[in-house]
C-alpha cells in the first residue's frame, strides 16, 4: 500500500469518528427517547392484554352459548320424544327432492313424508305459458295418520334409496321410515316410460304393533292451481270425483263456493282431484276400505289456487298394499287406455253414449289427418247435419202441411169464434188433421230426436282437451271464450251476469239462431196449447248471448255453423218442395175412407165427456 492510500484511509476514519462524536445525542435527548419508547411499549402491552381479555371473554360466551344450546337441544329432544314417541328419530332432518321423469310427467318426491311433492306435465303449459303443475310443492300433504300421537307421516323424514333404472327405462325409488329393527313404513314409487301412471307399493311390516287402528288411514291434501284463461269457467269443472267399487261415480258440486264435506259410504275403487282438463287420481288395487271422507274448499278469486281438496281413504291392515296414481290429461282415449274406468271422470251428461260412440270417434278420425281444429269442427258439423237431414226434411214437410192447412184452420176458428164453442173448435180442428193425415206435432218430433245430439255437443266441447290452447281465426283458445272487446271495470249486474268481455262467436251464434227462428216461425201455424212459441224462441235467442258469453268458443262456433247449415238446408228444401202439390195430396187423402185409431176413438170419447160436463155446469 502506498503513502497516499494510507493517508486517505486515516482521513476517512477521522471523519467517521468525528461524525459520530458530533451527532451523539445529549443525556436529555436520550432520556426523552427512552420515555417515548417506554410509552409505546406500554401502549402495545395494554393492547395485547385487551385482546387477550376479549378473547377470554369471547371464549366464555361461546362456552356459555354452547351450554345453553346443549340444554335447549335437550329440552327440544325431550319435547320431540313426547310429541312423536317411537317416531322421534325421524322428526328432525333436512328435506331433499328427487325427480323422476319419463317425457310425459316429471314427478318430484320429497324425503319429508316420502310423498309426491310436485307433479309437472311436460307436454302442457298453463294459459300464461308457465309449467303446468298438478301438485304445488310445500302445500301438498300425503301420508298415514298416526292416531296414537295425532301426527301424520307427512311430518317425518324418510330415508331415500338411490334411483334404480331398469333395462326398459323404468325408474324406481323407495322411501323408508324405520320405527325399530323390525318395523317400518315404506313407499316404493315406480315410473314407467311413456306413461301417466305411477305405481306405489306401500309396505308396512310389523307396523300393527305401533298403529293400533283396525286399518291404515291415508290422508291426501292438495291445492288446485289455476291453469286456464277463465278462472270462473275452470272452477265449474274443478271438483272431487270418485267411483265406488263396481258401482256408480259420485262427485262434489263444483259450483258450491262454501266448504263442502262428504262421507264415502262404500268401498271406493278410485278417487280423483279433477281439474278442467287434468286430474290427479289415486287408484286402489281392488278397492279402498269402506268409509273415508272428502272435503272441497273454494278459495277467493284473488288467490292463485282455485280450491283446496282433502281426501281420507283407508287401506287394509296388511303388510303390503298396492295403489296407483294417475297424473295426466282428461283425454278420453288416454283415460280409457288405463283400463281402470277412469274415462268416467268426464261428465258427458245423460246422452254421453252418443258422445262416446259417435262424436269422439268421428272427431278423432278427422284429427288423424287434419290439424286445424276450426276445420275439424266444420267438417264434424257437416257430417252430423247430413246424417240428421232426413229428420230435418221430415220436420219441414210437417210444417209445410200445417202451413197449407192454415186457411182451413182459420175458417174453423172463425166459425167457432165464441168461447163457448172452444170444445167444438178443437174437435173440428182435430177432425181436419185426421182427415188430412197431418200430425200437428210432426214438426216437433224430429227436432226432439235431434235434441240429444245438441245436448251431447254441449257437454263435449267444453270438456274436450283437444281444443285447449288451439287457436282459430280471432279465438286464441277454442276451449274458452273469445274476447274481441274486454274491460276491467266492474259494472253492476253486467259483470256478474254477462262478464267483462264480448265474445264474437257467441254473437254470431245468437244472430244465426234469430235468422233460423225467423225463417221457421214466419210460416208457423199456431199450435193449440202453445200460442207463445214464437216469443219463447226470441227470448231463448237473446238469453243465449248471456249464457254462452263465458263458455267455450268452440261450442259457440259449432252452434253457429249448425245454424248456418240449417238455413242452407231450409232454402234448398223450400226450392224443391211445392206447397200446391202438398195441398193436392192432402185433399186427395181426405177423400179416402179412414178408420179411426184406438187413440183417436178414445180422444173423441174424452171430448164428448168434456162437452157433457160443460153443459152440466151451465
Amino acid at each position: 500500500m502506498d503513502r497516499n492510500a494510507i493517508l486517505g484511509s486515516l482521513l476517512i476514519g477521522v471523519l467517521v469518528i468525528g461524525y459520530f462524536y458530533l451527532t451523539k445525542p445529549s443525556e436529555e435527548e436520550l432520556l426523552r427517547q427512552r420515555q417515548v419508547r417506554d410509552s409505546l411499549d406500554l401502549v402495545e402491552f395494554n393492547k395485547q392484554r385487551s385482546l387477550q381479555e376479549e378473547e377470554i371473554k369471547r371464549a366464555a360466551q361461546i362456552d356459555s352459548l354452547q351450554q345453553a344450546i346443549s340444554a335447549n337441544d335437550s329440552v327440544i329432544t325431550e319435547q320431540i320424544k313426547r310429541d312423536f314417541g317411537v317416531y322421534a328419530a325421524a322428526a328432525k332432518g333436512e328435506e331433499t327432492i328427487t325427480s323422476l321423469s319419463n317425457g310425459l310427467i316429471t314427478l318430484q318426491l320429497s324425503n319429508k313424508g316420502g310423498k309426491p311433492y310436485k307433479v309437472l306435465l311436460d307436454k302442457f303449459q298453463t294459459y300464461h305459458g308457465a309449467p303446468l303443475q298438478l301438485m304445488s310443492g310445500d302445500s301438498t300433504e300425503f301420508g298415514f295418520l298416526l292416531s296414537e300421537i295425532g301426527k301424520s307421516t307427512d311430518e317425518l323424514y324418510f330415508k331415500a334409496s338411490d334411483v334404480k333404472i331398469d333395462s326398459d327405462s323404468t325408474q324406481t325409488i323407495s322411501y323408508r321410515l324405520s320405527v325399530d329393527d323390525f318395523s317400518y313404513i315404506e313407499f316404493v314409487y315406480k315410473l314407467y316410460p311413456n306413461s301417466y301412471m305411477v305405481d306405489v307399493q306401500v309396505n308396512t311390516p310389523n307396523m300393527s304393533r305401533h298403529i293400533r287402528d283396525s286399518r291404515y288411514q291415508l290422508q291426501w291434501k292438495s291445492y288446485i292451481l289455476n291453469a286456464e284463461k277463465s278462472k270462473d269457467l275452470e272452477k265449474q269443472y274443478t271438483n272431487i270425483i270418485w267411483k265406488y267399487y263396481q258401482d256408480d261415480v259420485e262427485q262434489t258440486d263444483p259450483r258450491k263456493e262454501e266448504a263442502e264435506g262428504q262421507d264415502l259410504t262404500g268401498k271406493v275403487h278410485w278417487l280423483g282431484f279433477k281439474q278442467h282438463f287434468f286430474s290427479s287420481i289415486i287408484i286402489a288395487h281392488d278397492s279402498f276400505e269402506r268409509g273415508g271422507s272428502v272435503e272441497s274448499i273454494s278459495l277467493p278469486k284473488s288467490d292463485s289456487a282455485l280450491k283446496v281438496f282433502t281426501a281420507n281413504v283407508f287401506l287394509p291392515k296388511k303388510e303390503t298394499n298396492d295403489i296407483k296414481f294417475y297424473f295426466g290429461p282428461n283425454h278420453y282415449p288416454t283415460l280409457k287406455a288405463q283400463n281402470q274406468e277412469l274415462e268416467e271422470i268426464l261428465d258427458l251428461g245423460w246422452f254421453g253414449f252418443i258422445t262416446r260412440f259417435a262424436i269422439i270417434p268421428i272427431f278423432n278420425w278427422l284429427h288423424s289427418f287434419i290439424s286445424n281444429f276450426g276445420l275439424i269442427i266444420l267438417l264434424l258439423t257437416i257430417i252430423l247435419k247430413l246424417v240428421l237431414f232426413p229428420l230435418t226434411f221430415k220436420s219441414y214437410l210437417s210444417t209445410a202441411r200445417m202451413r197449407v192447412l192454415k186457411p182451413q184452420i182459420d175458417e174453423i176458428n172463425a166459425r167457432h169464434a165464441d168461447k163457448a164453442d172452444a170444445m167444438k173448435r178443437q174437435q173440428a180442428t182435430m177432425e181436419l188433421y185426421r182427415k188430412a193425415g197431418v200430425n200437428p206435432m210432426g214438426g216437433c218430433l224430429p227436432l226432439l230426436i235431434q235434441f240429444p245430439i245438441l245436448i251431447a255437443m254441449f257437454r263435449f266441447f267444453p270438456a274436450s282437451i283437444e281444443l285447449r290452447q288451439q287457436s282459430f281465426l280471432w279465438a286464441d283458445d277454442l276451449s274458452t271464450y273469445d274476447a274481441i272487446v274486454s274491460w276491467t271495470t266492474n259494472i253492476p249486474l253486467i259483470t256478474s251476469i254477462y262478464g267483462n268481455h264480448i265474445s264474437l262467436f257467441t254473437l254470431l251464434m245468437a244472430a244465426s239462431m234469430i235468422l233460423v227462428n225467423q225463417l221457421n216461425t214466419s210460416s208457423m201455424t199456431p199450435t193449440p196449447g202453445m200460442p207463445n212459441m214464437k216469443v219463447m224462441m226470441w227470448i231463448m235467442s237473446i238469453m243465449m248471448v248471456f249464457w254462452f258469453n263465458n263458455y267455450s268458443s268452440g261450442l259457440s262456433y259449432y252452434y253457429f255453423l249448425a245454424n248456418v247449415i240449417t238455413l242452407l238446408q231450409t232454402f234448398i228444401i223450400r226450392k224443391t218442395v211445392d206447397d200446391k202439390k202438398i195441398l193436392a195430396k192432402i185433399e186427395a187423402h181426405k177423400k179416402t175412407p179412414k178408420k179411426k185409431s184406438r187413440f183417436q176413438t178414445r180422444l173423441d170419447e174424452m171430448m164428448k165427456e168434456q162437452q157433457k160436463l160443460q153443459k152440466g155446469r151451465k
